[in-house]
C-alpha cells in the first residue's frame, strides 16, 4: 500500500513538471487606439453660467463660452485616444491550439473634443484631460490550425478594475479652478484577433470601463464657492452626485516576447 502511495505520488510529480515545461511565460507590450463610447462619448452641453446660476456667490464674472464645464458636463465628449499596455501570461497546450491566462494593465488617454478644446482655449482656461487605468485578470484561446502558415486565431476576455481621473479644468486657482476626484469601478474587456508569427498580433476590443461617480475633491469644494454651492443645491434637490459610463472600443496591436 505503500508502494503504491509512493509511486502515484511520483507520477503525479513527474505529470506536474512535464505540464510546468510545456508552459511558456509571455510578456507583451500593446499599442492601442480607442474610441470612446457610451456616456463618455456623449455631447456635452454649456457649463452653467456660474454668476448668474448662484448670484449670491459675489460678483465674479466668467467666460460665456461655455466652460468650465464643472461636473454637470465633464467626463463626456470625449475625442478618440490611445494607450499603451503592458501583460504577463502563461501559455499552455491544450492539444487543439493554446490557453493562456494573463494580467493585464492599460493607460488610455483622451482628450476633450477639438470643439470644446478651442472654447477653453478661447477663455485662456485649462480642459480637462481623461486618463482611464484598467487593471484586469483573464484568459486567452489561441487556435493555432489554420491554413495559412504563422497565423494564428485568438479570442479573449478578462476582468478586473478600472481607474478614472479627471485631471483639473479652469484658471489658476480657488474660485477658477475644479478638481475631481479618482474614482474605480468594475471593468470588462473580450476582444478577438490574430497573431502574425510568434512576436505580433492585431485585435478588436471592446473595453466596459464601468459607471463612474463624479464630484469634486474636498479641496475644491472648500475653495471654490460655486462648486461648494452646485454639490450642496443638487443635493437638496435629490439629484445626487453626477455618473458617467465609460467604455471604449479599441484596435490593439501587441509585441510579445
Amino acid at each position: 500500500m505503500k508502494k503504491t502511495f509512493t509511486i502515484l505520488c511520483l507520477a503525479a510529480m513527474l505529470l506536474g513538471i512535464g505540464s510546468a515545461a510545456q508552459a511558456q511565460f509571455r510578456q507583451s507590450i500593446f499599442l492601442n487606439g480607442n474610441i470612446p463610447t457610451g456616456a463618455f462619448a456623449s455631447s456635452a452641453s454649456n457649463g452653467p453660467n456660474l454668476n448668474v446660476a448662484f448670484p449670491t456667490l459675489g460678483t465674479t464674472v466668467y467666460p460665456t463660452t461655455g466652460v468650465p464645464l464643472t461636473y454637470e458636463q465633464v467626463g463626456k465628449d470625449a475625442s478618440v485616444g490611445f494607450g499603451l499596455g503592458y501583460r504577463a501570461s502563461y501559455r499552455f497546450d491544450v492539444g487543439v491550439g493554446e490557453v493562456a491566462p494573463f494580467a493585464n494593465i492599460d493607460i488610455l488617454w483622451n482628450t476633450i473634443s477639438g470643439t470644446w478644446r478651442d472654447k477653453y482655449n478661447d477663455a485662456y482656461y485649462s480642459a480637462p484631460t481623461y486618463f482611464n487605468i484598467p487593471l484586469m485578470g483573464g484568459v486567452t484561446y489561441i487556435y493555432d490550425e489554420l491554413p495559412w502558415n504563422d497565423i494564428s486565431a485568438y479570442g479573449e476576455f478578462g476582468v478586473g478594475t478600472d481607474f478614472f481621473w479627471i485631471t483639473s479644468e479652469g484658471k489658476g486657482s480657488g474660485n477658477e479652478r475644479f478638481a475631481y476626484k479618482s474614482t474605480f469601478a468594475f471593468a470588462w474587456m473580450i476582444g478577438a484577433g490574430a497573431y502574425f508569427g510568434h512576436h505580433v498580433s492585431a485585435g478588436l476590443y471592446y473595453y466596459g470601463l464601468g459607471k463612474h461617480t463624479i464630484d469634486y475633491t474636498s479641496g475644491t469644494r472648500e475653495d471654490n464657492d460655486y462648486a461648494d454651492a452646485q454639490v450642496r443645491a443638487n443635493d437638496l434637490a435629490g439629484k445626487g452626485r453626477q455618473q458617467r459610463s465609460v467604455g471604449s472600443v479599441m484596435l490593439r496591436i501587441g509585441f510579445h516576447f
